[in-house]
């Protein structure tokens, strides 16, 4: 946990570029951003998410390059990039507070607008709550609705309910009537070492359609991984320290290889 001062500072964040994409998503005053936990806590998903897509919000051309190898859609653009959002009016939706993380729009090569919203999961559990009821359930029954018959009866559970909420709101994203979208997804970017959150994801899984692709998994190191081949200069710098901070955990370990 960083000093006041230090938090103060945008010590938490890889690049003052980064830290001054925070203060700025922050001073908007919506969602779900806990300023403290953003700027103070070094074992937040928050602040992860940020390190990992703050380079991207004003920059669309490198957003569609990293986009494109996420998703199983030709990314031709990518028009926004928002972090921490969730669509308007939350009644239309889920009718709670769930948000995405991280969200992206795009359009594909042959002009089709698209979406995609990212959950982060670093140190913290998935929420413990149950939520339940029709304004839920209805995005369950929409045409091509990803999940088996048999999980109606067992989605709701706790071990899930948080992953669950989070691909609702992108399926409903993709059938509000109004929906701009031709294909929506939920990516859900899990360190690799967070075998809970593996575990969870696995039961989850076994609750949808075979094929489906409204539900990317994607492991942290092989996200930064695939970005890693694609950059060079202050880029791979950039990177670099983001793998050190949240992938190289043998420095945090006391092993004599680092001395």
């Amino acid at each position: 946990m960083l000093t006041r001062d230090d938090g103060a500072a945008g010590r938490n964040f890889l690049t003052p570029e980064i830290a001054e994409v925070a203060r700025k998503r922050v001073a908007q005053g919506r969602g779900t951003v806990e300023p403290f936990r953003l700027f103070h806590n070094m074992l937040s998903s928050q602040p992860m998410c940020f390190n990992l897509f703050g380079p991207l919000v004003n920059d669309h051309a490198l957003a569609a390059r990293f986009l494109a190898p996420l998703v199983p859609e030709p990314v031709h653009e990518v028009t926004r990039v928002s972090i921490e959002w969730a669509p308007e009016p939350a009644e239309a939706y889920l009718g709670d507070r769930t948000a995405f993380d991280a969200f992206f729009e795009y359009r594909t090569s042959d002009g089709r607008l698209c979406a995609a919203g990212v959950e982060t999961k670093l140190t913290e559990p998935f929420s413990q709550n149950e939520y339940d009821g029709d304004r839920y359930r209805r995005w369950m029954r929409v045409p091509s609705a990803p999940w088996l018959p048999e999980a109606d009866a067992v989605v709701q559970n706790i071990a899930h309910n948080q992953l669950w909420r989070d691909h609702l709101l992108a399926v409903a994203l993709r059938h509000h009537p109004r929906s701009p979208y031709a294909a929506t997804h939920l990516i859900l970017v899990r360190h690799p070492e967070d075998r809970d959150c593996g575990f969870v994801l696995a039961g989850y899984q076994r609750l949808l359609r075979e094929h489906d692709q409204t539900l990317i998994d994607m492991p942290l190191d092989r996200l930064v991984a695939a970005w890693e081949r694609s950059v060079d200069g202050h880029l791979r710098n950039w990177l670099s320290d983001f793998r050190v901070r949240y992938l190289d955990l043998a420095r945090s370990a006391g092993l004599s290889s680092i001395e």
